[in-house]
């Protein structure tokens, strides 16, 4: 008997409708979702159509690449007071661990203070409980606003937590669209693919960070990671060569690759470079490489991707057309391999028809 042979994924990826048009999309695997929950992989796309149409996002899960749910309307923006309600683009999702206080049946020691029993420290929550945020653009970059969810599950729903943007408007030039949000670890192997808040014992405490930018500037900004609703420090510009949109860090090896989309999103130029630094903030080498870009038979105006880190293994999840569809709006969400050579760079994509095998958790 000869072993089943692998199932691919596909592309575009399989993602319910009746709607199939998705763009920007951010990838994520959250392996900690409650008891009861198998669905890991997790998608937050654009719902790719007419900007005054763009009032929600959907979010879609998996437990294998392959069988997604969608949850429908995670975020509507027009319950957003400041919002313009139009335009919800690009959101990215990032958790953090739940804090608790301790009862003072746990606090142990009868001889404490009042002082100490009424202000117990804080401790982690069990494995698997963590906080959800979703930042976001809106209004065609009226800001990015900040949303939490209201259940601490990644299927949300989402709803504001501040009553106005983290970021209003442009700041040094860049329209306030395409948030990242990184979540950095001090120990300099600790490899990061986005915003998987990793409680791995040794890891250290994690600096927040929030990448942004349309009209050729991007910038990056510290968050606190206590509140993950404030910012901290100031605004840095860090605009790469040929830098257009969609700022995407991950960190391997200690090695910080900046990732953005170059192009114009419309046409088959649109594609995906890098170029690498020492920290999230840079410096940053001045010569990019590009790695992602279109094939008139497969698939044209690649771009606005995420990775998805998976221990040593690396997809890049991005939007394209089909060949000859040159509508607006009709965007899909792919995912194919994306691998490092031996010194470290990133290797030229090859998208596919097929995308990548099934990997079931």
């Amino acid at each position: 008997m000869h072993p089943p042979l692998p199932i691919p994924t596909g592309n575009p990826l399989p993602l319910p409708g009746p709607w199939p048009w998705y763009a920007d999309p951010e990838a994520h695997l959250f392996p900690h979702t409650g008891p009861s929950s198998t669905q890991n992989y997790w998608l937050y796309p654009t719902y790719s159509a007419a900007y005054e149409e763009q009032t929600f996002f959907d979010a879609f899960s998996s437990p294998d690449l392959i069988s997604w749910t969608k949850h429908p309307t995670v975020l509507n923006i027009t319950q957003i007071p400041w919002s313009t309600n139009r335009a919800a683009w690009a959101p990215s999702v990032a958790r953090r661990p739940i804090k608790k206080s301790k009862s003072a049946s746990q606090a142990g020691d009868k001889s404490s203070s009042s002082a100490d029993t009424d202000n117990p420290p804080p401790e982690e929550a069990p494995e698997g409980e963590y906080e959800y945020y979703m930042y976001f653009s809106t209004g065609d970059g009226t800001g990015i606003g900040v949303a939490r969810s209201t259940t601490n599950s990644p299927a949300g729903p989402f709803a504001d937590a501040l009553g106005r943007p983290l970021v209003n408007g442009t700041v040094m030039g860049a329209e306030a669209i395409d948030a990242q949000v990184f979540v950095d670890y001090p120990a300099p192997n600790q490899n990061s693919g986005g915003s998987e808040w990793d409680s791995e014992e040794g890891a250290g405490t994690p600096r927040v960070w929030l990448y942004f930018g349309g009209w050729g500037h991007a910038v990056v900004v510290e968050v606190d990671a206590e509140s993950m609703t404030a910012l901290k420090g100031q605004f840095v510009e860090i605009t790469p060569p040929e830098y257009v949109e969609g700022p995407w860090v991950l960190k391997r090896n200690g090695v910080y690759y900046f990732m953005y989309s170059v192009g114009g999103w419309g046409d088959n130029s649109y594609g995906v470079s890098y170029v690498t630094g020492p920290s999230p903030t840079g410096p940053f080498t001045s010569t990019p490489t590009k790695i992602l870009q279109g094939n008139d038979k497969i698939g044209t105006s690649t771009g606005h991707h995420s990775v998805l880190t998976i221990g040593e293994e690396y997809y890049i999840v991005y939007h394209r057309r089909y060949p000859n569809d040159t509508a607006r709006d009709h965007r899909v969400v792919c995912i194919d391999r994306m691998e490092f050579d031996a010194q470290g760079n990133i290797l030229p994509v090859n998208i596919t028809l097929e995308g990548v095998e099934a990997r079931p958790l």
